[in-house]
């Protein structure tokens, strides 16, 4: 009898996102409520009895259908899940969530009013000023309009008890991502980029504690031999993996990540909410611990100094910037970044990318020739 691969569980997951979904809610009866990312506390939705599933535009490279009601100059991110909801991709959603991070992501939110009055809808409008003295009491109150909303559409509103007993589900599974992210740091050959990535990404789209119990059966004690080549470190900036084949395209020329602030990477799984006083005040308090998404207004050395101190820390060799095109928050701060990197004697490289319009040739050039720039005198 063959043993299964333990990795086709998650990969069969990206292969078909919304399955999971749909097999939950036909057994349970619960509501899924969808959510634009990033930032959106799952642990709200999950306390109210609903299930979470991150919408990630970039799974939709034809955005035929979106184009008719969104400009041409549209991050891939925005409008693939409006393809997607378009076309009927998204039907088993009951709820939808938009964080407000851009203007795109408000006039997103704007056109699902419009074009899907069945189906309830939030906009989500995270703080932009994270200095302000009001911030934290600002995001609770949202994050409790946000429950309230919730609770009405699935009839339960999440209390003290409930919402306690998701972030410790949460942190439990925020925990064993971060050890995946450890693996690849020691044995990148097994643990790769992309296999690590598989991991994060489905656990945006299935019930929690399922994933969790399905990451247990995961080769942790298995070593993949000695590496077939010598990894260079470097660490990444950008949304999502766009497109997602950046991955294993990373994988197979010998790089390994080093850390990243990617929302589909390890700034997902990087801070947990703790478990002692107000699961609200918990919440804020892992939002503000979690680094800053573009867009916000910090003082601008505070962003370039913290950046490069993070890539120190890391030990890579080099950064790669992965900015969506058209996604005018992603690319403000690079300039300012790679100045202070060039002034570090850190390598850099930027790839503007969008799904469906990026050439998989020209990627693979360009990542050959900054491995090859930043590799010294390894093989």
């Amino acid at each position: 009898m063959s043993v299964e691969d333990p990795w086709n569980r998650f990969k069969e997951i990206l292969e078909d996102p919304w399955k999971e979904a749909r097999h939950w809610k036909e057994k349970t009866g619960g509501k899924v409520i969808g959510h634009l990312l990033p930032d959106v506390p799952e642990e709200i939705l999950h306390s109210a009895g609903a299930l979470p599933v991150a919408i990630e535009g970039v799974w939709a490279p034809d955005a035929s259908h979106a184009q008719a009601h969104i400009p041409g100059y549209t991050c891939s991110h925005a409008m693939g899940a409006a393809e997607m909801a378009i076309r009927g991709d998204l039907s088993f959603l009951d709820g939808m969530i938009i964080p407000y991070v851009c203007d795109t992501t408000r006039n997103l939110f704007h056109l699902w009013v419009e074009l899907f009055p069945q189906m309830s809808k939030e906009l989500l409008r995270l703080p932009k000023r994270l200095d302000f003295d009001g911030t934290r009491d600002y995001l609770r109150s949202e994050y409790s309009r946000l429950a309230e909303s919730v609770g009405r559409l699935t009839g339960r509103r999440p209390d003290t008890a409930a919402m306690r007993e998701s972030l410790n589900l949460y942190n439990r599974s925020r925990a064993q991502l971060r050890r995946a992210h450890e693996k690849h740091g020691e044995s990148p050959d097994l643990w790769t980029m992309e296999r690590v990535h598989m991991l994060t990404a489905s656990a945006l789209r299935m019930p929690r504690e399922i994933h969790l119990k399905r990451m247990e059966a995961l080769p942790w004690n298995d070593s993949a031999g000695p590496e077939h080549k010598e990894r260079i470190a470097v660490y990444v900036r950008g949304k999502v993996w766009d497109p997602p084949a950046v991955l294993s395209l990373l994988d197979e020329l010998g790089f390994m990540n080093a850390g990243d602030e990617m929302v589909t990477g390890f700034r997902a799984v990087a801070a947990d909410a703790p478990l002692d006083g107000d699961p609200l005040d918990a919440l804020v308090q892992r939002h503000m611990a979690t680094i800053a998404y573009p867009g916000c207004h910090i003082e601008p050395k505070s962003i370039v100094d913290g950046f490069v101190e993070r890539v120190r820390m890391s030990g890579a060799r080099g950064v790669l910037f992965l900015n969506p095109k058209f996604c005018e928050p992603a690319a403000f701060d690079t300039p300012d970044l790679q100045s202070a990197l060039e002034k570090s004697q850190i390598p850099s490289l930027v790839l503007e990318t969008s799904a469906g319009s990026v050439s998989p040739g020209r990627l693979r050039v360009r990542l050959e020739a900054f491995r090859e720039m930043i590799a010294g005198d390894l093989p």
